[in-house]
């Protein structure tokens, strides 16, 4: 049973029988091939749309075209309307789809007009089958291929090959039907024009419809072509599939191109010749001098801070880390242990800059090469994956096919090991093994020239190109254990080769003689005492490979010789006992073999050339010392050798003989300390697992979060001017979907792979915030080596590496873990994509500024603030102004865009602990805002007119995302709703959900008695981390003087009240994780919960609930918490679907669930009169509140509580519920100032348990004192007697109850109004009222007048005397009132004001 009835639709055939009519009274006309005819059809491929003669041209083909009508039909003129038709069709039915959306949102009439546009310009119909058939394929084939080209990327669309079975068959056809079922329906959605004829499905009339009604209408029917498009689809899916037309990508361009054209128009129009008349305009000794003069003031400062010595000069702040803590200077002493403090929350550390671009250069360049490796393996794995695929499809017949995909990578990986010829391997291998030989061959040759002389860097050396390490389990994955056979023939191999059962006959006398006599016991045989023995020699040897940062290489070799005793050499652990091999988890596969060999060895090379460039630089510069007598000297006492360091694996470097301090040796030495001990505890990491889960599920896993990511982070290259046409963003959004789609198919693959590498060693791109903070935790915890059950899980999840013996969970298993990584990596490319653009833009700039090497040398000192490293640290050769320049323009990426590897050490120890949210994300927005402003400032004051004009652009940006973006945005959706400012202010002050109150929220749509919708733009903006919180202070402020705060109340709260600053600025480091809030919510509160409450106050649970309930919804609600975001979109769309409601009762809008899949936006639902049903409720309860301790009431203390402190108290309470009316005062007025009407109000007021009388109190700003004290009052009199009467006395009611004095309170209360007036004179000395807004104006200054945004709607005051003002405000002509008059007078004044 349906809970809605539905209409009967009745089939209207009028439409079809005219267009039937037409069709067989069209008459024939003779076909015809003119060279006129061919001559203007070539117009059309005419590149420039503007064109004066294609312009022309195209005028004489639409319908109103004064043209004469030939009696013939011209063959290539028709195919010509084709074309034209085909594309102007394809055209209005995107532009109908754009118009729709906004006619939708913001109430325009949009659509109307590009309908007449289209009417009065469209072209002719075609006449023959030729020119009908090119209209169809221009209009339908480009969104047609680009669909295609997306379904074909859809596994679950994809036929089997060389199906067989009928199940296999039956499954194609579905397949089959489904994708074409996609293609068509969709290409239909979007590129059928309104209007269009339609087969079997009844559109909806729009005759007569306008604005918003034709919009959605439209939109309606739309969807209907759609349907009717994959019905289509389906039944053609039978007969075959159609043409593959577009171009690669093609669904993305034309939107990237959109964009760049009006990105390009801007920088053009407004910011070249902005910043250039700047540039000009600030002459270079200006410049210097400002910034000098501003360094003087800032060192002035501290100086005299410091040392109370004002003439006193500070040493630069680059030295102050190479000072002392034990120096004889005091004021050393201060900065070192200052500077110390300071580096916890700098990028560098304790470092040195030169110090920290080295350490900095070599982890990026070994993410580098590996990430190399990585795209290789990837590309082979897929091509053997695909012929594996082929071959089955070729030569399968009743049974499965003997190739796969391991053997197509088993025959790489002999080729590697040089084993097998690089012709023996299939065609499409051959290109990509060859390029990863060589890359393996660089780097073994690498880290061969470094190890130390020996046996094994003589063995690496010879045998460059087939040298290959085993890979073991043990080493890859913590969570390993052999089984019990596995253990059990290695205990066997041990006690007979290792340790030997009979004297004289193998084995070593020492062991076994340990074994018997430290082991046997009376009961034991020797045979049982060696086999005990070689049982614990068995979990020694494991125990050993569970060692964290070293070597397996070291390992094995000390296995082989310590436990094994083996007089061989171990080179690649592949000499190791067979036994042994198995315990260990021998690994033969390419993947794991390729990793071992090259992993460690970039790795280790990478690390020991940065540890020899970085001993060089720390000796020279006098953090690090030759002997500990050259420390002492310099008065850095109690320095430690540093000694071996585990980064380091078979190598050594100069490094491990210099000291250091304690400090610095800990960090070179790899020790971990503090919270990464924390890690080792199961209870602890199963909290960070917990926390970290929750994260990922609700960001990487999430559409609507993804396509989120995408479009704000393009204001990070907003925010530095890098708009306009230096860079492609077209041409980065295809690198960056080939690094995450394009494995084995992209062209040139080794140019796009060294591409890749470069921007990684450079910085550039692989540094998402949020995905690189989870995958972080997710490390450590991983590398953690006790398990638990949930650290199992985790790591599956993580490393994808599940294993089922059913193949359908198994490849489901599969399925979601390729998900997983996918997801990670789409989400971290929609940050790659605006780096690539912004360091293609950046190297742009900086070609107009470098000439030579020197200018760049000269550009370090001058804006990096230290000198050019101009040679390669790890090849040693001189950098060329290529290198160069590409090194300075990453250098601006890193700083000036969100890069997780700058995140300092406080901020990376905080994610490590079980609270927080993303905590990196905020510190990093305010440190690239601040190097915005800084390095803007720096560019603006230099000497080169060129730099200065790159700090003007800079500073520009930064302007515009830090607010001009957000109040130009406010303005046009204001201007296009007619929604004021003023509404918005009174919403987000009191009726908007606590997260949007303190946001830049823009209207969508006109909001009509207090409803409507909009959008939070703050929400959009990452950079809101930066602003909100000082908006939050001077909003808090604002709000606190329109309740009548103290001063000092007030201010206090805008910094450190809910809100203010410093807790808006704190809360991501502090706030409740996602996962734990829901436990939260469910937990008791005897325990510090909320105990069935939301941190909003909804119930999840009842106190009458059994408490089988109590769970069930308990767990219920923290399952939502925590599921996936992709589970959470899903349902709300099936929601949508279905026009359900929500827990509030809201219907839930399909149109507003697919546009914040689509664009990350998620609708506001603006509904003023529900609202006020909540906070009606919640002014009951405070109301309520105001008397419920019981103190007031009782007799508690009456001897010194007498009439006087009862008459005080009773005043404390009175006043607290002025304050309980006022907010609810200034929450009815907002309610009216958003359009609310009265006669609703009180309605509403009415239903909630108010009554007539004290509604109009309420409204009128008519203070309601507290009244309920009498009963309560008498029965405290009874009390008191009853108390006297055992006492043997009487009493005195008057003490007990000061009934007269409380009578006098009441009055003085009755006569309080809700919104005090304040009391000024004009410029005649005539006193005026003039309310809240100049109490505010005194209170923090003009600029709550000055911003519109957030000016106050004062509340109308009640009847006073008419005040006579006089002024020279400019007065409405249409009320007769100036504006304050307007704002501040009643109905009644405004009268009586019009009057006089």
């Amino acid at each position: 049973m349906e809970p809605f009835k539905k209409k009967d639709r009745e089939v209207d055939s009028d439409s079809l029988k005219n267009v039937i009519k037409e069709q067989l009274n069209r008459r024939k006309k003779p076909v015809k091939f003119t060279w006129e005819g061919l001559k203007n059809l070539s117009l059309f491929f005419e590149t420039n749309p503007f064109d004066k003669l294609k312009v022309e041209r195209f005028k004489e083909l639409t319908e109103g075209s004064k043209a004469k009508e030939k009696d013939y039909v011209d063959f290539f003129e028709d195919v010509e309307r084709g074309l034209y038709g085909g594309v102007q069709d394809l055209g209005y039915a995107v532009g109908d789809l754009l118009t729709s959306g906004i006619d939708i949102a913001a109430d325009t009439e949009l659509t109307e007009k590009l309908t007449e546009a289209y009417e009065q310009n469209k072209v002719k119909d075609t006449e023959t089958l030729l020119g009908a058939t090119t209209k169809v394929l221009t209009q339908y084939g480009v969104p047609g291929g680009a669909v295609a080209k997306v379904a074909n990327r859809i596994k679950v669309l994809k036929k089997a090959k060389n199906a067989k079975t009928k199940t296999q068959k039956l499954l194609n056809g579905a397949r089959r039907i489904g994708y074409m079922s996609t293609v068509f329906g969709a290409t239909d959605f979007i590129a059928s024009e309104p209007g269009r004829e339609t087969i079997g499905v009844k559109q909806e009339k729009t005759e007569g419809l306008t604005g918003d009604d034709l919009a959605l209408a439209r939109l309606r029917n739309r969807i209907r072509y759609g349907a009717e498009g994959a019905l289509i689809g389906g039944g053609f899916s039978l007969l075959g599939k159609p043409a593959a037309i577009g171009f690669k990508y093609g669904l993305f361009k034309p939107g990237a191109k959109i964009a760049g054209l009006g990105l390009k128009a801007v920088d053009k129009a407004v910011v070249t010749p902005v910043t250039y008349l700047a540039a000009k305009a600030t002459p270079a000794p200006v410049g210097k001098a400002l910034r000098s003069s501003s360094k003087f003031v800032i060192d002035k400062s501290l100086s005299t801070l410091l040392t109370l010595n004002p003439r006193k000069q500070l040493p630069e702040f680059d030295k102050w880390r190479l000072f002392s803590e034990t120096s004889k200077d005091p004021l050393e002493r201060k900065l070192r242990r200052l500077d110390n403090f300071l580096s916890y929350f700098r990028s560098l550390g304790k470092q040195t800059g030169l110090g920290y671009q080295i350490t900095s250069d070599a982890k990026r360049r070994i993410k580098a090469q590996s990430r190399t490796i990585e795209k290789y393996l990837e590309s082979i794995e897929k091509k053997s994956y695909d012929l594996a695929k082929s071959f089955e499809g070729q030569y399968n017949t009743a049974t499965t096919s003997p190739a796969s995909q391991d053997y197509y990578l088993d025959q790489v990986l002999s080729f590697l090991k040089g084993q097998t010829k690089l012709s023996a391997l299939p065609k499409e291998l051959q290109s990509t093994a060859q390029s990863l030989n060589k890359e393996l061959f660089n780097i073994k040759k690498v880290f061969g020239d470094l190890l130390p002389d020996g046996d094994l860097k003589k063995y690496i050396t010879n045998n460059l190109k087939t040298y290959m390490r085993q890979s073991f389990s043990i080493f890859t994955n913590p969570a390993y254990q052999p089984d019990k056979k596995v253990k059990s023939d290695a205990v066997d191999y041990i006690m007979k080769n290792v340790i030997g059962l009979t004297p004289g006959k193998g084995g070593n006398k020492d062991i076994r003689e340990a074994a018997i006599k430290t082991l046997k016991t009376p009961n034991m045989t020797n045979k049982e005492a060696i086999q005990e023995m070689a049982e614990n020699m068995v979990d020694d040897i494991l125990r050993a490979g569970k060692q964290d940062g070293v070597d397996p290489l070291t390992i094995i070799r000390n296995i082989g010789k310590k436990e094994l005793r083996l007089d061989r050499l171990i080179k690649t652990g592949e000499e190791l006992p067979t036994a042994i091999k198995k315990l260990l988890g021998e690994e033969n596969n390419l993947r794991a073999s390729v990793l071992v060999t090259s992993s460690n060895a970039i790795t280790q090379a990478t690390n020991k050339m940065a540890m020899d460039k970085l001993a060089e630089i720390g000796v020279k510069q006098g953090f690090l010392f030759k002997s500990k007598e050259a420390a002492t000297a310099r008065r850095f006492l109690g320095t430690q050798k540093i000694g071996a360091m585990k980064s380091l694996g078979l190598l050594k470097s100069d490094m491990e003989k210099l000291y250091a301090t304690p400090e610095l040796v800990q960090a070179f030495r790899g020790t971990s300390v503090g919270l990464d001990r924390w890690i080792q505890s199961g209870f602890y990491r199963n909290l960070l697992q917990l926390k970290v889960a929750a994260q990922y599920g609700k960001t990487v896993l999430s559409p609507v979060t993804q396509v989120r990511n995408v479009s704000s982070a393009s204001l990070f290259p907003l925010a530095s001017g890098h708009i306009g046409g230096r860079a492609s963003v077209s041409e980065s959004l295809k690198m960056v979907i080939d690094d995450i789609f394009g494995a084995g198919k992209v062209i040139d693959e080794d140019k796009f792979i060294k591409n890749l590498e470069r921007k990684i060693e450079l910085g550039v791109i692989d540094e998402n915030i949020v995905a690189s903070e989870l995958s972080a935790v997710l490390n450590e915890i991983k590398n953690t080596r006790g398990v638990t059950s949930l650290d199992k899980l985790i790591r599956k999840l993580s490393d994808g590496k599940f294993t089922f013996s059913d193949p359908a969970l198994q490849g489901l298993a599969t399925g979601a873990s390729k998900f997983g990584r996918n997801a990670a990596r789409v989400y971290a490319g929609g940050d790659n994509l605006w780096k690539w653009y912004g360091h293609e833009y950046v190297k742009s700039q900086l070609k107009g500024l470098f000439k030579n090497t020197n200018d760049v040398s000269k550009w370090y000192k001058e804006v990096v603030g230290r000198e050019f490293i101009k040679k390669n640290t790890f090849t040693g050769k001189i950098k060329n102004l290529d290198e160069a320049t590409e090194e300075a323009a990453a250098w601006y990426i890193r700083n000036t865009y969100p890069t997780y590897s700058k995140v300092p050490k406080a901020i990376q120890d905080l994610r490590k602990l079980p609270f927080g949210n993303f905590v990196s994300f905020p510190a990093e927005m305010i440190r690239t805002t601040y190097n915005i402003l800084s390095i803007g400032a720096k560019e603006a004051t230099s000497d080169n007119p060129y730099l200065r004009q790159m700090g003007y652009r800079r500073l520009l940006g930064a302007y515009t995302v830090l607010g001009g973006a957000s109040k130009g945005a406010l303005a046009l959706a204001s201007g296009i709703t007619g929604v004021t400012t003023e509404q918005l202010e009174a919403y987000k002050r009191s009726l908007s959900a606590p997260w949007n109150s303190r946001s830049t929220l823009l209207p969508i749509n006109k909001w009509k008695d207090g409803v409507g919708k909009a959008i939070n733009f703050s929400y959009f903006s990452p950079y809101d981390v930066v602003t909100s919180p000082i908006e939050g202070l001077f909003k808090t402020i604002q709000e606190g003087k329109l309740k009548q705060q103290d001063a000092e109340v007030a201010v206090f709260n805008g910094f450190f009240g809910e809100g203010g600053f410093v807790r808006t600025l704190l809360n991501p480091f502090y706030s409740q994780p996602i996962a734990y809030e829901r436990f939260t919510d469910v937990l008791p509160t005897i325990i510090g919960a909320r105990g069935g409450r939301t941190k909003t106050g909804s119930l999840v649970y009842s106190e009458t609930d059994s408490g089988e309930e109590k769970v069930l919804k308990s767990l219920v609600h923290v399952i939502r918490g925590v599921e996936p975001g992709f589970v959470t979109t899903g349902d709300k769309l099936i929601q949508g679907v279905q026009e359900d409601v929500s827990k509030g009762g809201v219907p839930i809008s399909l149109q507003d669930e697919l546009l914040a899949l689509f664009s990350g936006i998620r609708i506001i639902n603006v509904d003023a009169p529900r609202s006020m049903q909540f906070k009606v409720t919640e002014y009951n309860k405070n109301k309520r509140a105001v008397t419920t301790t019981e103190k007031f009431f009782s007799l508690r203390n009456f001897r010194q509580r007498g009439p006087e402190a009862l008459a005080e108290e009773f005043k404390q309470i009175q006043e607290e519920n002025l304050k309980v009316n006022r907010n609810f005062h200034i929450i009815l007025k907002d309610a009216e100032t958003m359009g609310v009407p009265k006669n609703v109000l009180r309605k509403v007021l009415k239903q909630r348990g108010i009554s007539s009388k004290d509604s109009g109190k309420l409204l009128r700003g008519i203070n309601i004192p507290y009244k309920g004290y009498d009963g309560r009052m008498k029965k405290r009199v009874k009390e008191a007697r009853k108390l006297a009467k055992e006492r043997g006395e009487s009493i005195n009611p008057n003490y007990f109850y000061p009934r007269r004095k409380f009578l006098d309170i009441v009055r003085e209360y009755n006569r309080k109004k809700l919104i005090p007036e304040i009391k000024t004179e004009d410029r005649t000395g005539t006193e005026i009222n003039t309310g809240i807004i100049d109490s505010i104006r005194d209170f923090i200054g003009d600029r709550f007048n000055r911003d519109q945004t957030s000016r106050i709607q004062t509340p109308a005051l009640p009847n006073t005397p008419t005040p006579r003002v006089q002024t020279a405000a400019n007065i409405n002509p249409i009320t007769g009132l100036t504006r304050t008059q307007q704002a501040l007078l009643s109905p009644e004044e405004q009268v009586i004001a019009r009057k006089t």
